[in-house]
């Protein structure tokens, strides 16, 4: 057994194919099946179990990948140690949900910054289930995950099967994002049924889970940066959000406004490996991240 082994097996299990797993890893299908079955052989129980839609780790195997997951993101610390910028630079990777409120948190978080010094940074957006792949897999240390509330146990089990810890952030109701030159941008409150005619904008991986009314008009934004700008040129549609800023909508020309009809209540949590030590940067980021969420929970 191997590192690159424990890699097959961490890339199968999050394709939840052989197949795709063996063609994101740029080889043959029969050359990483063959890996799969030795590793298994070598531990001395089956790491997957084969059904007719793919493949799922066995109890054994939820608990192996565990392992996995944390001795490669041992290994990429490692490694990353020869491949620290040689200017000193400090360095910052973060994952950001599909929203406005965090983003706006980085661009104050980054004034306070030394323009002058070295910085080494890289921010992506992504949904949930990317976002716990990428932290619990150690290509990015920390990500901003937003989910259902109700599903919070099922958000603790991810969390333990990938030994992955979270820092509480926030928790309000979804609301509805609107053009300030909708017909509706005037309305206190929204009714679903006022949504129905209304083309809705949402992001090709919703971080909430499945959205409370089906809309056959849809159009999908890669970013919501994308989903905005829509919302502004197409004063009729709409989009499900989290609470944003006010001077961020403002700056796009948008409005929000409650639906009570939509039970919908989300939940922001900064998440990252078990055991992880923040840096300065990474602290100073997590502490105004938090009191940017608490205040936007408590308007």
């Amino acid at each position: 057994m191997n590192t690159m082994h424990l890699a097959y097996a961490v890339e199968v299990e999050r394709c939840g194919s052989i197949t795709q797993a063996a063609e994101n890893l740029y080889m043959a299908q029969p050359n990483l099946s063959k890996a799969i079955k030795e590793l298994e052989e070598s531990m001395g129980f089956s790491i997957f179990a084969r059904t007719s839609r793919g493949v799922v780790p066995t109890a054994r195997g939820r608990e192996f990948l565990g392992y996995a997951r944390a001795i490669l993101a041992q290994v990429r610390k490692m490694e990353s140690l020869s491949q620290a910028p040689s200017n000193g630079a400090q360095r910052f990777s973060l994952i950001l949900p599909h929203g406005g409120c965090a983003a706006l948190c980085l661009e104050r978080f980054l004034e306070t910054i030394d323009p002058e010094a070295p910085l080494d940074m890289r921010v992506q957006e992504a949904g949930l289930a990317a976002a716990l792949s990428e932290v619990a897999d150690g290509r990015c240390p920390l990500g901003v995950a937003r989910y259902d509330a109700a599903r919070e146990k099922e958000f603790e089990a991810q969390l333990r099967e990938k030994s992955l810890s979270a820092l509480s952030l926030a928790e309000y109701d979804c609301v509805v994002l609107l053009s300030l030159r909708h017909p509706l941008a005037a309305a206190r409150q929204i009714a679903l049924a006022d949504l129905a005619t209304c083309p809705e904008i949402l992001p090709e991986d919703p971080p909430f889970g499945r959205h409370r009314q089906e809309n056959p008009r849809r159009i999908a934004a890669s970013c919501w940066r994308q989903q905005w700008e829509l919302l502004g040129r197409l004063p009729s549609a709409y989009a499900w959000s989290a609470p944003e800023p006010p001077a961020l909508l403002a700056r796009y020309g948008l409005t929000q406004r409650p639906c009570p009809e939509c039970e919908l209540r989300l939940r922001d949590a900064l998440i990252f490996p078990a055991g992880y030590h923040f840096s300065p940067l990474e602290g100073r980021f997590r502490d105004m991240l938090a009191e940017a969420c608490g205040q936007m929970a408590g308007r």
